[in-house]
């Protein structure tokens, strides 16, 4: 059983670059860019705007992630998705089941390839700077230079002090939209191991080669 969790991306286009927007959203790629290792908590759910009878789901779990070298895995609770650059494995732990292929940038697990679009040039525009709870969050839309992008918007809040987003929009040109929470980040390193599949750990796991 293969499950693919690729989640597209989209919504319209208008602003400039506005220069405030532009300095915060430079400072926030550049703090993440600053982190050769990443593990953040998050929270993601999926909406069909253009299709009001599919059901919103939610899903909350655990990323790490090796930017520099394309690394990452991702717990979310009944599946485990690890890449190590080449090669991805999907866990699927009740039915005690690994999926093998190759790794496709434009495919699988989209919170990995979220921070990718968020450092792409886009126009930007600075919708407003609020305190919530003695902090203050600078909410940001990003638009896609391109017509030919998933997503025609992207909005972010990002946290005053420790510039990182907390928060992501993604609006796709197919009405369905994206919405993250970032919580918790840590710049621990993580071993090498972390992001391959070890079948020897899992015995009795069933796999399906599919490269």
């Amino acid at each position: 059983m293969q499950k693919s969790w690729g989640i597209l991306l989209g919504l319209p286009l208008l602003a400039q670059i506005d220069p405030r927007a532009n300095e915060l959203i430079k400072r926030s790629r550049k703090k993440l860019k600053s982190m050769e290792y990443m593990t953040v908590q998050f929270t993601y759910s999926v909406e069909n705007r253009a299709d009001t009878t599919k059901k919103r789901i939610t899903r909350s779990g655990t990323l790490r992630y090796h930017p520099r070298k394309n690394r990452f895995a991702v717990d979310l609770g009944d599946i485990a998705i690890l890449s190590d650059g080449k090669t991805v494995w999907q866990f699927l732990k009740k039915e005690k089941e690994v999926n093998i292929s190759n790794y496709d940038p434009h495919e699988g697990f989209s919170l990995e390839r979220v921070f990718k679009i968020y450092d792409q040039d886009m126009k930007v525009r600075l919708d407003k700077t609020e305190t919530y709870k003695g902090r203050t969050l600078h909410k940001i839309s990003l638009f896609p230079i391109s017509d030919t992008t998933d997503y025609f918007r992207v909005e972010v809040w990002i946290e005053g002090k420790t510039e990182l987003p907390e928060r992501m929009r993604i609006s796709n040109r197919d009405g369905t939209v994206v919405d993250y929470e970032l919580k918790s980040y840590s710049t621990q390193p993580l071993s090498d191991s972390t992001f391959v599949f070890d079948v020897k750990a899992h015995p009795g796991v069933q796999v399906i080669d599919l490269r």
